[in-house]
C-alpha cells in the first residue's frame, strides 16, 4: 500500500491504520507517522498490535516495543491482546514476556481481568509452569473471578496438561457453569496422561458435544493403540472434520495396519476432502509398509498437478515409499528434483540406498551432504551405519560412530548401539560384538542382544546362540520371533532335542508364533500369501506354475534347502514343507499375473530363508525376470541369478 504524506493527518490516523493488510504496511505507517512527529492516538494502536500479536504473519517483538514504549499504549485490552499472542506462539521467551507485561499492567495500577488470566494460564500450561500457574490461579480466587467460565476452563486445561489431573478434576467439580470446552479440557487432560477410560465415561456423560469432543477422543485412543476402539468413536461420530481424518489414518499407518490406513484414505477420496500433507505423508508410510507402490505413485502424481512445490517432508516420505518398494531409482529422481535438499530429504536417500543394496552410493551421499554444510541428525547416522552393516565395512562403521559421538556431539541411543552390534555380527566379529555390548554406557535393551541373536545364526554360533537366546525368551518372553530364531539355530545344529525344547517352552507359555507372509500388488490390489496357502481363487494356476518353476531351475542345479526344518521327517516330505514358502507362491502368482519381462515385487513380513532365496536367484536367470523382496531386514534385487545382496544378509 503506497504511503502519502497527506494520509497521515489526526482526522484519518486512525482508518489508515484500520486498512493496512501486512505488517510491512504497519510498519511503514508508524516510520511516516514518527518522521512527521505523530503520535498514535490510543483507537490507532489496537489495529497494529492486535495484527502484530495475533496473526500468523504479525511482529509480536514489535508489538511488545509498540506496548511498552508509547504511552498511549497503557489499555488493559491492549496488554491482554499481547499476552494472548504470546500464548499463541509458544516462544522459548513466551512466559518470561508475558509476565513482563503483567508486571506492567501492575505498575500501571489496572486491575487485570479475566481475559488476563486466561492467557497467562494458557501461557503457564504451554510452558509447564506448575508453580507459577498456581500462583495465578490463587489470583483468580482472590479476585472472584473464578466464576468466570472461560477462566475456568483455562485452568482445568492448565492443570491437564500439567498432568495434575486431580487438581483439573476438583476445579470442575467446584465450578458453577461448565460448558462443551470444560468437558473438552478435562477429557483432554486424561487423554494426555493416559486415562483412557476415564476419557470415555467423561465423554458418556456429556451433556452435549462438539467435533472437538470426538476428535479428542479419537486421537487419545490412537495414541494409545486402541485402534478398534477410536474406529468405533470414529464410525458413530455425526460429523467429521479433516482432523478426524488424519487422527485415524495416521493411527493406523503408524501402528503397522497399513491396509486401514490406505482403505480410510480411499474411503475420504469418495466423500471429497481436500488432502493435506499430514494425510499425504500418512498413506506414504502406509504405502512403504505395503510395498503399494501403484498408491504411492498415485499420491506422487497428484503432488506433481496440485502443488507448485513440494516441501522437504513430503518430499523424504515420497522418497522413502519408494525406497521402501524397491524402487530405488524412482526414489532417487524424487531426491534429484527436490528444491529443497534438507536433514530428512537426505536421510531418506541415504538410507533407502542402504537397505537395496547400494551401500558406497549411501556412504557417498552422506558425505556430499556434510560437504553442503548439511548437518547429520541421529537418524541420519543410524542410515549411514545402516550402509556400513550391509557392506560389512566395520572400520567405516566405528569412524562414523565415534564422529557421531565425539565430533558432532550427538549422545548414542539403543537404535544406534543396535546398528554396530550388527554390523560386527554380520562381519563374524561375535566376541567383539558381546564386548560391545558389555561397554555400552546405558543398559542394552532386546533389540541389541537380538542383534547379536542373529548374527549366532549366520555364523553358526550355538554356545553364544544358547546363552543369548536363553536370556532374550526370559525377559522378551512375549517376542515370538526368540523363540523360533533359537529353534532354528538348534535345528540348522542338528539339535532336534533342543529345538523341541524351545518349541514346548513356547506352547507353554501359550505365545502365538506370527504367520510368514508375503504380498504383491498387481493392477493396484495387494495379494497376501502365507506358506500352504490355498484361499486365493487362483491356488490351482498358482501351485502348478511353481510346479514348473521347480522343474527348470533344478535343471541349472537347484537342491531344496531343508536343513531348518525342524519335523522328523525324510528328506522328501521336508522338501515339500519349504516348497510352498509364501515368497514362493507370490513369485508364482507374479508370473501368471504380470507381463512377460516386467519386474516382480514383493513383501515379506519376515527374514527370507536360504531356500527361497536361492530359489528365487535361479529363476531370475531361467525365466529372465526381475525380482525385487523386501523383508524384514532389508531389500533382495535378484537378476540374471544374482542378488545385490551379495548373499550377505
Amino acid at each position: 500500500m503506497p504511503i502519502k504524506p497527506s494520509h497521515l493527518n489526526p482526522h484519518n490516523l486512525i482508518s489508515f491504520f484500520q486498512k493496512c493488510k501486512s505488517m510491512t504496511d504497519f510498519k511503514q505507517a508508524h516510520a511516516c507517522l514518527i518522521i512527521r512527529g505523530l503520535s498514535h492516538p490510543p483507537p490507532s494502536l489496537r489495529p497494529i498490535i492486535s495484527f502484530a500479536s495475533l496473526d500468523p504473519s504479525g511482529d509480536i517483538d514489535y508489538a511488545l516495543l509498540l506496548l511498552f514504549h508509547t504511552p498511549s499504549s497503557r489499555t488493559l485490552f491492549l496488554f491482554n491482546t499481547v499476552i494472548r499472542g504470546l500464548a499463541r506462539r509458544c516462544c522459548l521467551d513466551s512466559l518470561s514476556n508475558a509476565l513482563l507485561v503483567f508486571d506492567r499492567i501492575h505498575e500501571l495500577y489496572l486491575a487485570p481481568n479475566n481475559f488476563t488470566f486466561t492467557f497467562l494460564l494458557q501461557t503457564c500450561a504451554n510452558s509447564l509452569a506448575l508453580s507459577l500457574g498456581q500462583q495465578f490461579h490463587s489470583m483468580v480466587v482472590k479476585n472472584s473471578i473464578r466464576g468466570d467460565v472461560f477462566v475456568g476452563n483455562s485452568i482445568i486445561q492448565f492443570y491437564s496438561v500439567c498432568g495434575r489431573l486431580d487438581d483439573a478434576q476438583r476445579v470442575f467439580d467446584e465450578s458453577n457453569e461448565l460448558d462443551v470446552v470444560s468437558w473438552n479440557s478435562l477429557i483432554n487432560g486424561c487423554v494426555r496422561n493416559g486415562k483412557i477410560s476415564d476419557a470415555l465415561k467423561l465423554f458418556n456423560k456429556m451433556p452435549e458435544r462438539n467435533t472437538v469432543s470426538w476428535n479428542s477422543l479419537i486421537s487419545g485412543l490412537v495414541k494409545f493403540g486402541c485402534l478398534d476402539n477410536a474406529r468405533q468413536i470414529f464410525d458413530e461420530m455425526p460429523t467429521r472434520n479433516l482432523v478426524t481424518w488424519v487422527a485415524m489414518i495416521s493411527g493406523y499407518s503408524q501402528n503397522g495396519r497399513p491396509k486401514e490406513a490406505v482403505a480410510l484414505f480411499e474411503e475420504m477420496q469418495l466423500f471429497g476432502w481436500e488432502l493435506n500433507d499430514a494425510v499425504l505423508v500418512s498413506v506414504l508410510s502406509a504405502c512403504s509398509q505395503l510395498g503399494a507402490l501403484s498408491h504411492g505413485i498415485w499420491i506422487h502424481t497428484y503432488l506433481q498437478k496440485n502443488r507448485n512445490k513440494i516441501d522437504s517432508i513430503l518430499s523424504a516420505a515420497l522418497i522413502d515409499m519408494y525406497a521402501k518398494c524397491g524402487s530405488i531409482n524412482l526414489a532417487m529422481q524424487v531426491f534429484g528434483s527436490s528444491f529443497l535438499k534438507d536433514v530428512f530429504t537426505y536421510t531418506a536417500a541415504i538410507y533407502g540406498l542402504a537397505i537395496n543394496g547400494h551401500g558406497e552410493e549411501s556412504l557417498c551421499l552422506f558425505e556430499r551432504m556434510k560437504d553442503e554444510g548439511i548437518r547429520p541428525d541421529r537418524i541420519s547416522y543410524i542410515a549411514v551405519l545402516c550402509a556400513c552393516s550391509h557392506t560389512g565395512q566395520v572400520e567405516k562403521g566405528f569412524y562414523y560412530f565415534n564422529t557421531m559421538v565425539n565430533v558432532q556431539g550427538i549422545k548414542a541411543e539403543l537404535d544406534h548401539y543396535a546398528c554396530m552390534v550388527d554390523l560386527l555380527g554380520r562381519a563374524g566379529l561375535l566376541e567383539e560384538a558381546e564386548r560391545f555390548i558389555a561397554s555400552m554406557p546405558i543398559k542394552p535393551d532386546n533389540v541389541v542382544w537380538g542383534a547379536l541373536l542373529g548374527a549366532c545364526r549366520i555364523h553358526n554360533d550355538v554356545e553364544m546362540a544358547q546363552r543369548v537366546g536363553n536370556f532374550l525368551i526370559e525377559s522378551d518372553w512375549d517376542h515370538d520371533g526368540r523363540y523360533i530364531l533359537l529353534s532354528n539355530i538348534y535345528v540348522e545344529s542338528n539339535k532336534g532335542d533342543d529345538a523341541e525344547e524351545v518349541r514346548k517352552t513356547m506352547r507353554r507359555r501359550r505365545i502365538k508364533r506370527v504367520p510368514g507372509s508375503s504380498s504383491i500388488e498387481v493392477n493396484g490390489v495387494v495379494h497376501e500369501f502365507v506358506a500352504g496357502d490355498r484361499s486365493h481363487e487362483k491356488t490351482d494356476e498358482i501351485y502348478l506354475a511353481w510346479e514348473e518353476i521347480v522343474r527348470e531351475i533344478r535343471k541349472v542345479g537347484h537342491t531344496a534347502e531343508t536343513k531348518g526344518v525342524v519335523f522328523d521327517v525324510d528328506e522328501e516330505e521336508k522338501e515339500g514343507l519349504v516348497g510352498y514358502h509364501s515368497e514362493k507362491l507370490a513369485v508364482a502368482f507374479g508370473l501368471i499375473s504380470t507381463e512377460p519381462g516386467s519386474l516382480i515385487r514383493i513383501v515379506k513380513n519376515i527374514r527370507i530363508c536360504r531356500d527361497c532365496h536361492s530359489a528365487i536367484k535361479l529363476f531370475s536367470m531361467v525365466f529372465k525376470r526381475k525380482v525385487v523382496v523386501r523383508d524384514r531386514i532389508r531389500f533382495h534385487h535378484f537378476e540374471g541369478g544374482s542378488c545385490s545382496c551379495m548373499d550377505y544378509w
